[in-house]
């Protein structure tokens, strides 16, 4: 009796669900405290009527997994998760046979609910399979982006290939209005600044290409020896005359003093890539340049690399200052694409060199190439 006693103190005194079964009735030979608050005074009653509302033993009974052959326990423990439809709880339950104070073989179970813990890894599983089911839509929403980025490729390279065939004849026409026609200095004038525009629009569908291999990092750079210096002038006498400029300064120097006649910086580079850029910069000072203000470009050849840098008036909003070589960051210009100073930064970055914007001075903005000497030569 005392031994019955001790065993069913230690029992409940344990916060989890605990009974006690015999082995050969069913009968409850004990429910500690935990188990009573629910089930009440059930000692005496059939486990499987009592604990599950069955009316034979359950089919997930593990009597048989705790006994030997002679009905004695043989010291194996059984753990498993269980659901009971009667209080709609899961439980994890450890089971192990023992002999009881009165002689009998009987089966301990230790019951702890863990209904919350499976709701949550169903949870879990649930937002597994939705991320699972997300990662494969993204997946397809990635092949279609791609093949839709393939497509506008090939239909671009195809626009490329016939536009050039009409803008040769806007390139060769004006050259013929001035050589046959006795056009007054005015028309004149206007025919030379649509061959300009033809040449340039030529430049842009050949860098067009460039900056494309560019971004898939497919460009490989054949540096030719160009005359950065002569490459500058002829880039800003060109913009001077294009409505950008207008009621604006364009002006040109070399190491901030006017240039001496003759004077070249001579550079190993890709002109293909170097003159847009030097373009997209000048372009984005002029149009940032207020009414009368000046832009000035400043080539400064050095020992180990030569910096053009860009001066005007006009400050870049504070809010794109960190973006502003970033792809389609702009300044709210109408019609503006946010890819001249993405474009000027590709450039760059093929020649090893960088670009820096200052904009630390109230009422000025200075942008900085620095492209490295890879060839040779000085002013």
């Amino acid at each position: 009796m005392l031994e019955s006693a001790l065993l069913k103190t230690h029992f409940d005194v344990i916060p989890f669900g605990i009974y006690v079964v015999d082995v050969v009735s069913y009968e409850l030979v004990f429910v500690n405290r935990h188990y009573r608050k629910s089930l009440g005074q059930a000692e005496g009653g059939i486990c499987y009527k009592v604990l599950y509302d069955n009316d034979t033993p359950c089919l997930h009974c593990r009597i048989p997994e705790l006994l030997t052959e002679a009905g004695l326990p043989n010291g194996q423990t059984a753990i498993y998760d269980h659901y009971n439809d009667r209080n709609e709880r899961w439980a994890q339950i450890q089971e192990k046979a023992m002999g009881w104070p009165d002689g009998r073989v009987v089966k301990y179970a230790i019951a702890v609910d863990i209904s919350e813990l499976k709701e949550t890894q169903n949870r879990l599983a649930e937002a597994h399979a939705e991320l699972a089911i997300r990662n494969r839509e993204l997946a397809g929403q990635n092949k279609a982006l791609t093949d839709s980025m393939d497509l506008r490729e090939h239909v671009e390279r195809i626009a490329r290939h016939d536009l050039k065939a009409p803008l040769s004849a806007l390139i060769g026409l004006p050259q013929v209005l001035l050589e046959n026609y006795d056009l007054p200095p005015q028309a004149a004038e206007i025919v030379g600044l649509m061959e300009q525009a033809a040449h340039s629009m030529l430049d842009m569908l050949n860098q067009s290409l460039v900056l494309y291999r560019l971004e898939t990092g497919s460009f490989t750079l054949t540096p030719q020896p160009l005359d950065l210096l002569d490459l500058a002038q002829r880039t800003c006498t060109r913009l001077s005359n294009m409505p950008t400029a207008r009621g604006r300064s364009l002006l040109t120097s070399l190491s901030g003093a006017p240039i001496p006649s003759g004077a070249r910086v001579d550079f190993a580079g890709d002109d293909l890539l170097l003159g847009p850029m030097l373009q997209n910069i000048i372009v984005n000072a002029l149009e940032a340049s207020p009414e009368g203000g000046l832009v000035s470009v400043d080539l400064r050849p050095e020992s180990d690399a030569t910096r053009l840098v860009v001066t005007n008036d006009g400050e870049v909003p504070p809010e794109i200052r960190a973006r502003m070589f970033e792809k389609y960051v702009t300044q709210g210009k109408r019609g503006g694409t946010g890819l001249g100073a993405y474009s000027a930064f590709l450039a760059a970055k093929a020649h090893g060199g960088r670009i820096d914007l200052d904009a630390g001075t109230p009422g000025r903005t200075v942008v900085t190439v620095t492209l490295p000497r890879l060839g040779g030569g000085g002013a």
